[in-house]
């Protein structure tokens, strides 16, 4: 399988499509109406590549705002009977974080076959100080109709995004979700997928592949501190099935998350009174093991927001969860880091068998 030369970048927005093998190539912009964007809430309002909208109602920290560019835990969804495809994507700039991989922060993952059934097929490849660059996810497949999920970059913005199919191939809209509404979780680099090997592997994109239903992820690494504007700007997206607050992790203090926790709660209340809410504490960290102040600090916050979630149900809130992120990883949770802090492949594979059991009870009503 050839691939784009790792120094090649775009000639006056043009690429050299003899790049590829098995030429020639049709080439259709991702943004267009046949292929279905999900985890982007403003795509159809702003057709851009990015998580929140380009001018929020209410100011939010430039980091957040940076960060927002980055389309982790999105998808692109279609059918087509094309024997080969491939992409053609112009990034905001090359990898910039030495330790991510660079397939992670700027490439695209493959998968074919129906919701629930998907196989990984591959990773696009290309150079890690690439701005731009084509790459051929596969090819040699027979002419079947085939379900496509893209799974766009976790650590790097898109500007434009082409996929290229057999010229005579067809396109056909994604088949849908068992329900329009959507999961929405708000986390730290940890939902944001920083120790992913690839896209594909952040687990709000893994219990993608296993519950039928649109994940939106608003991770933004080092910066998911529970401020209002996120909590107003989440209340924005439609149709929601399920909210998750998973971002212990970069609340400044204890008592800075006692307070963060329940307004934020107060605020997408004001728009979902009704919509199922869970709360989930932070997982085991390697260095807890040498240093016992993280662990006792960790189990401090557990019981926080184990208190906070029984208050609000003892109020009336019926529909506010709280799940222990403690033992998700398992006795050598150390084994499932990449760096002591966010998990690795083994690791996020962990989370995901943990958490599908209880988004799946949570969703039945929706999902049934």
């Amino acid at each position: 399988m050839k691939n784009a030369r790792p120094s090649q970048k775009p000639i006056d927005g043009a690429f050299a499509v003899e790049s590829l093998a098995g030429g020639p190539w049709r080439w259709l912009d991702a943004a267009d109406a046949s292929f279905r964007k999900c985890g982007l809430p403003w795509f159809d309002r702003e057709r851009r590549y990015r998580r929140l909208p380009q001018a929020p109602a209410w100011t939010i920290r430039p980091e957040v705002d940076r960060l927002a560019n980055f389309p982790t835990g999105a998808q692109i969804r279609f059918r087509t009977n094309s024997a080969k495809l491939a992409v053609r994507v112009r990034l905001f700039g090359r990898a910039e974080y030495a330790q991510l991989a660079p397939v992670a922060q700027c490439g695209i993952d493959c998968y074919l076959g129906p919701q629930g059934s998907q196989r990984y097929v591959c990773s696009a490849k290309f150079h890690y100080d690439d701005e731009a660059y084509e790459s051929q996810l596969f090819e040699n497949q027979d002419e079947s109709a085939k379900e496509v999920t893209l799974y766009l970059p976790l650590y790097q913005g898109i500007h434009s995004l082409e996929i290229g199919l057999a010229p005579d191939a067809a396109i056909e809209p994604f088949s849908g979700f068992a329900s329009d509404k959507k999961v929405v979780i708000y986390g730290t680099s940890i939902v944001h997928g920083a120790g992913a090997s690839r896209p594909g592997m952040a687990y709000p994109n893994q219990l993608s592949r296993q519950l039928p239903i649109e994940f939106v992820s608003l991770a933004f690494s080092g910066n998911a501190q529970g401020e209002p504007e996120l909590a107003r700007l989440a209340a924005e997206i439609d149709d929601p099935a399920l909210l998750v607050l998973d971002y212990e992790g970069n609340t400044p203090s204890t008592e800075r998350l006692g307070e963060t926790l329940p307004a934020f709660i107060e605020i997408y209340r004001e728009s979902h009174p009704l919509t199922p809410i869970l709360v989930v504490s932070q997982i085991r960290m390697g260095r807890e093991a040498f240093v016992p102040l993280f662990d006792m600090e960790r189990r401090r916050r557990l019981t926080l927001q184990q208190d906070i979630v029984q208050r609000l149900r003892d109020v009336g809130d019926s529909q506010v969860f709280f799940l222990s992120g403690e033992d998700m990883l398992g006795e050598d949770y150390g084994e499932c880091s990449a760096d002591s802090v966010h998990p690795s492949d083994l690791g996020y594979a962990r989370m995901r068998d943990c958490l599908l059991p209880v988004f799946a009870s949570l969703l039945e009503p929706i999902l049934r």
